[in-house]
């Protein structure tokens, strides 16, 4: 069962990767939401989002710190 929700949590992850590198960057957070919801959100709004979640200060948000932060 973990198995499958992590399968899912990683499509999730991957769709928010736009370029594909394994992180996701404010700006693309940014893009795949208003994309989704028809409704935008700010670049700050979206870099709180980010920094919420980035554990190691780098200022993107990798699988890892995704899948942590869905854990807790």
């Amino acid at each position: 069962m973990a198995d499958i929700v992590e399968t899912a949590a990683r499509k999730v992850f991957e769709r928010y990767d736009v370029d594909g590198d394994g992180l996701v960057t404010a700006d693309e957070y940014r893009k795949v939401v208003t994309e989704l919801e028809g409704s935008a959100i700010t670049e700050s709004e979206a870099r709180e989002l980010i920094d919420s979640l980035d554990t190691n200060g780098d200022g993107r948000m990798s699988f890892e710190e995704f899948w942590a932060a869905m854990n807790r």
